[in-house]
């Protein structure tokens, strides 16, 4: 499975990469930019997954997701956000709304994640 990981934080997507990668036969890339992401996507074959911060400095996860969506390649990528805000917080209620409209994101996890949960969730989402 090709999973691409959009993440500012280097640590943070770093960590993920070898959590991933340690758990199943994953093929992961890190790209720690939302343009940076989108152009990976567009110049490689297709990803299975996305796995995207919501919040980045230079193009927001709605940012790329309101992109993917209006592309025939890259919104048929599941994307699967990872928020350090609580899933319950009504700032991420807000976003949620906008990102459900958009229709590529298929799951939401709360940063730090629980391996078992996050395998889980991709398991879920790309079955």
């Amino acid at each position: 499975m090709r999973i691409l990981i959009i993440d500012d934080d280097v640590s943070a997507a770093t960590t993920l990469k070898a959590l991933l990668m340690s758990q199943d036969n994953f093929e992961i890339d890190v790209v720690y930019a939302g343009r940076e992401g989108l152009n990976k996507m567009i110049d490689n074959p297709p990803y299975d997954l996305l796995i995207l911060d919501i919040m980045m400095p230079d193009f927001s996860g709605i940012e790329v997701c309101r992109a993917m969506s209006v592309n025939e390649k890259l919104k048929k990528i599941p994307v699967l956000l990872a928020s350090a805000l609580p899933i319950t917080s009504k700032e991420l209620g807000d976003l949620m709304e906008e990102f459900k409209a958009l229709n590529v994101v298929k799951g939401t996890l709360e940063k730090p994640f629980v391996i078992e949960n996050l395998i889980a969730e991709i398991r879920r989402i790309v079955k």
